[in-house]
Formats: C-alpha cells, structure tokens, sequence
C-alpha cells in the first residue's frame, strides 16, 4: 500500500494537446492504436472536408498518399477561417490555429455553421495535430493562400504537439472564387504499434481500406467527387476516382451484384423535419442479414437507432402483409425482425442535426429520434411497396415465413447439440482429448492456437509458452460451415467449438469465449490459405461477432529464405520473393523453399509462434464488401472460389485490415 502523501502537488493538468498524446485511446476509440487508428486520422480529417460539401461549399476531395509517409486531404470548400477569434479565451489568436491544436474548439457547436454535420468541426482536427509529429495547413480564402506548420517538439521531459513554427503567412494572389483548405501531416509513429505492442517503422496505410471508404462515402454523398492519389511509389502515380448518382440504392445494387436478388432493390427517400433518410434493401436467395449504417455521412459499423427504426418499419409492413393475406398456417407465430431480414442486405443513410454517437470513434448512432423518423419515412413507403409489387412481395413473405419455421426447428435443433457436444471425447475437465491448454498464469492475452495436422500440433506443443498459448490440432481440413446444417458443423468442429467455451449459433456468448483470441497457424500455401478461411468462415457464420471484435489472428510463416548481403533473410510468400528479385536483380543465391509447418522442429516452429514473431489480425472495416467476398469464399459457386484462391497466391483473408 502506498504511503505517498495525496495533495495537491499529486495533481497533473496537462495543457494544450498533450493530455491526447497521453491517452489517445480515449479520442481514436474502438479504432485503436494499431493500423485502424492510423487510418482513423484520415477519417477525420475527410470527415471535415465531407461536412463543406455536405453545407453545399466544395465538390471534391482529394486525399493524397505521399511516398515520405505523410497523407494530405484537400477540398474545395470555403477555406478554414485565418482572422483572429474575437472573444473568448483564444481572442487574437488565428481561427485556424485555435481549430487545429484546441479539441474544445469547433465550427459545429452551433446550426449557424453547419446545419448537419459528422462531428465537431476541428476536434478531429486537433487530435490529427496531437498525433502528428507535424502538420502543414494551407488554406485558399480571401484572394490569398495561409499557410501554418505545427510541429510536436521536445519541452523539457515531454513532448509538446502542435507547437507553431511561426504565424500563419499569406503569399501569392488566388481567385477569389478559388477557395479550399489543405491538411498535411505525419503521424507519430512511436504513438502507433502492431499486435504485439512493437511500434511500425512506417506508416501502414491500406490503400484497399482507404478505397473502401471513399467508394461508400461516394454513394453516401451523391455529386460529390472523392479522389485518391498514391504517390508511394517511386515515379509512379496510382489515381482513383469515385462519384456516385444514384446514391445508397446503387451501393446495394453493387453489393448484390454476384447474387440472385428476390424482386428488386427496395430504395427510400423522404424528409422528416429536419431529417433526411435515403435508404434500400435488397433480399437475396442465398443472403445473410447484412446491414451498413451511416450518419451525417460517417459510417456506424455498429448500427444505431437508424438502423433499429428500419428493421423496425420494415418488419411491421411485412408483418402486415402476410396477416392481411393469411399465409400463415394455423398456430403458427409471425416471423420476427430477424426472420424477415435473413436474407436482407440494408444500407440506412441519416442526416441529422446534433448527432449523437457512443464514444469517439461515432461507430454507433444514439439519438433517440432517428429510430422514430427513419421509421416515419419507411414504413408507409414499404408498405405500398408491397401493394404495388405482390410477386416480389410474396417471394419476401416465403422467405420470411421459411426462416421462421427453421428457427422454430433450430430450436429443438439447438437443445440437440449441447447434448452431441456433451457426447465428445472430452477429458476430466469437460475439455477436448487433443487440446493442449495453457495455465493462463500470465498478464498477456491468451491465445488458442489451431495448428494444422496432428503432426505440427505435437511440435507446436513442444514450441508453444504454455502460460498463455493452447493448442488445438486440426484433423485435416475443416468442414465449410457457411451454409451446412447446425449438426454437421458440431460433429465437424466439436473439438474447435468445446475448446472456445462459448457456444455457437443461438448458444454463441461472446463474453464465455474461454481464451483473449485465436490464432490459426498453416503453411504459407493456398492450401494454408484454404484452412485460415474455412476457420473464418465457422466463425463469421456460426460465431456472430467473433470475427469483427478483432479476436482472430493468423500466423505468418514465411515461404521464402536466401542469403543477402551476408544475412539471412526471410520472405513471407510467392509475392514477397518476387518483389524482392524485382529489388535485386542481381541476386543470384540459392532461393529456398521452407519446409511445411509438419517438417519443422521445435525451435523453427517457435519462430512462427513465439514472441518474436509475425502475426496478422483478421478485420472487417468493410462490412459490404466482406458480404460479397464472403459470398465468393464460402457459397455455392465454387468457381469463384477457385479463381480468387489463383488469384492470392497466399494473401491474407482481412478485409480493410492490411497486414
């Protein structure tokens, strides 16, 4: 117990930025401090660009990847204010000095402004500065272009952020009409690490994630243009343009474009107050519930009350529709909101004023009103939707009532499972026979690793740190799970499924999974990459949410090895080796192939699964696009299957998460 006198002088008040340098968890939120939280600093600074354009001030944006690591975003708009505050504890000091380094300022506070907005304007601004080693801004506004630089710089012990290298500076002679403002800056690497706490030695932005985004906004925001420039590599420049028309509708129609859709994209427009929706659904025969939500134009992957006041309006239409036609049989119940939207892809775009999210990183909307005039809008739209389309509307109904009466069956279904997982071999503590389990004595997350084939298992238990890493042998290759029957998948999987602890399908607790997270070690092949997406897809289907808590993680063993320069190195794949004899021409040591995990020994396996080594975290920052990939990975058209496994040639399965 500490005997530490507790007075003033234990009190610290951090000033200016500093307190987010200390615990920018608190302001990046569920995004993190690994590559999502780099990506997070783009976000916000796109975001204040998105709100101009959405005040009907600027057409354009344009983000820029530059090859010294740092990102620049430009749009069109009116320009940052440069004139001084006039009141106020920052009277005097620039506009756009006082928006970039004080998160308790802003151009949102108020409807004056911005009637709709994704945020506070600059509070993302500021926290971009606090994490930044430096940040340019170049604002065109008044005939003139401003330009200020921030820089963190060393003030005794600690490091300040945004610290001014002098007053803002105006030059040249613009059009006035040429308005806009430019943001530059450079992340604090040392702020930013990987999986295992090791900070990256370079920017790892993902020019797939950052696509994704702008291709959603496009949709989200009709007429506005987002540009993406990749200046990363030497002498050449990667340019990619999106603009959309049509809005969330065409979002929907391309996500469902390798699908066979019931009927037709149901799409919804309408105005409420001062509450504008555009949304649209489509049910698909061989669907999962999907949804992608957003507000005021930023994306909510955890849904929110738009996403709730549609299920809602649209459940109660269709609900309508099958009593007032009587396709019911006898005794049976109505087919609840997660019946009629089994096989329902939805995408809800709200603009709103005052948008309330849960937490920082707004991946979840909260205004109560946005579940009562999303659901205002869509349900008498909905409901004459159905009047006026009875062939498609009784192909939703069948599917609706269809999901309903399977429900019904899981759940006799379901009670027969726990007693087959009772039935497994198992040893005294209710536990699978091959699972080698940890003591978890340890501060560190524990992991289960799944090893392919029983002979890397046995090497792996004799390689692992047995205080925090479990091992669980594969029997050959799993079962694709995406659409077999519950039964199947426990007869399959029940060694995967008792080892977890947390129960699948209806049983599926999150909170029980018995382990900090799963990481799946297979050969660098395509047969390694088969295994990590068939344990994927027993997870994405069976386990909902596992996959998107950021939980699963894979090992990278390299495929590779040569000697260069006198050191041994290793390349993780066919692509890697061939971009490093790209790099070195000259190369002419022996290029080996390493052995499968099965042919290692102890101390070569302990490379691929001890401390020092290369893991990957599997994500989802795409939702939409992992539903059509998980569609081509896990469906019916094999196909398709074999052409994107051709296609990888060993790459990792994450969706927006890069390695």
């Amino acid at each position: 117990m500490s005997t530490k006198s507790y007075d003033a002088a234990a009190i610290s008040a951090l000033s200016g930025l500093s307190h987010v340098r200390h615990r920018p968890l608190m302001y990046l939120g569920s995004a993190g401090v690994g590559v999502n939280g780099l990506h997070h600093l783009i976000w916000e600074i796109v975001d204040n660009s998105v709100d101009e354009a959405m005040a009907g001030h600027g057409s354009t944006i344009t983000a820029t990847l530059h090859a010294d690591g740092s990102v620049s975003v430009e749009d069109d708009g009116r320009g940052i204010p440069v004139d001084p505050m006039k009141e106020g504890p920052h009277k005097g000091r620039s506009a756009l000095e006082v928006v970039l380094t004080e998160t308790n300022a802003g151009g949102k506070f108020d409807s004056d402004s911005y009637k709709v907005s994704g945020g506070l304007h600059g509070v993302g601004a500021s926290v971009v500065t606090a994490l930044s080693t430096k940040l340019e801004a170049e604002v065109r506004r008044g005939g003139q272009k401003h330009r200020l630089t921030l820089q963190a710089k060393k003030q005794g012990k600690e490091i300040v952020p945004g610290v001014p290298n002098g007053p803002i500076t105006a030059s040249g002679s613009i059009p006035k009409s040429k308005t806009g403002t430019t943001i530059r800056f450079w992340p604090d690497l040392s702020l930013f690490h990987d999986d295992q706490g090791i900070p990256f030695e370079r920017p790892q932005w993902s020019l797939r994630t950052i696509s994704d985004r702008f291709r959603h906004k496009s949709f989200v925001h009709p007429g506005v243009t987002f540009v993406l420039i990749d200046e990363r590599k030497k002498g050449e420049h990667e340019r990619y343009e999106w603009c959309s028309t049509g809005g969330v509708a065409d979002l929907v129609t391309e996500m469902t474009a390798d699908t066979s859709v019931v009927g037709q994209v149901v799409s919804f427009q309408g105005e409420d107050d001062d509450v504008t929706v555009d949304a649209a659904i489509a049910w698909t025969v061989d669907g999962r519930d999907t949804s992608l939500g957003f507000a005021n134009g930023v994306a909510t992957p955890e849904g929110g009350t738009h996403i709730n006041g549609f299920r809602n309006a649209v459940t109660e239409a269709v609900q309508k529709h099958i009593a007032d036609r009587e396709l019911l049989k006898d005794k049976e119940s109505a087919p609840n909101t997660r019946d009629i939207f089994a096989a329902g892809l939805l995408v809800v775009s709200i603009m709103l004023p005052g948008p309330q999210f849960a937490g920082n990183s707004k991946s979840k909307l909260m205004n109560t009103e946005a579940a009562g005039k999303t659901r205002a809008i869509v349900l008498p739209a909905m409901s004459r939707w159905l009047e006026e389309n009875p062939d498609s509307a009784k192909k939703i109904a069948d599917l609706a009532i269809a999901s309903m009466r399977s429900r019904t069956k899981s759940n006799a279904e379901q009670a027969a499972v726990r007693a087959l997982l009772g039935k497994g071999t198992k040893s005294r503590n209710g536990l699978p026979a091959k699972l080698r389990d940890c003591t978890h004595k340890t501060e560190r997350p524990t992991e289960l690793l799944i090893v392919e084939g029983d002979s890397a298992g046995g090497t792996a238990i004799d390689a692992r740190d047995p205080s925090f890493q479990a091992v669980l042998p594969l029997r050959g290759k799993p079962l694709n799970s995406y659409r077999e029957s519950i039964e199947r998948v426990v007869r399959s999987l029940s060694d995967l499924i008792l080892s977890m602890g947390c129960g699948i399908g209806e049983d599926f607790d999150l909170d029980k999974f018995r382990y900090g997270r799963i990481v799946v070690v297979a050969d660098a092949d395509t047969d390694g990459l088969h295994i990590r997406s068939l344990i994927k897809a027993f997870l994405y289907t069976w386990c909902p949410g596992f996959v998107e808590s950021g939980r699963l993680f894979y090992a990278l063993p390299p495929l590779w090895t040569t000697v260069h320069q006198g050191e041994r190195i290793y390349l993780e794949d066919d692509a890697a080796k061939a971009a490093f004899l790209a790099e070195n021409p000259k190369h002419k040591a022996h290029m080996g192939r390493l052995k499968g995990l099965g042919e290692m020994d102890a101390a070569e396996l302990r490379e691929v699964i001890g401390t020092g080594r290369k893991i990957g975290r599997v994500t989802i920052d795409d939702p939409a696009g992992f539903a059509k990939l998980a569609e081509q990975l896990f469906g019916s058209k094999s196909e398709l299957r074999k052409t994107w496994f051709l296609q990888q040639s060993g790459e990792t399965l994450a969706v927006g998460g890069g390695r």
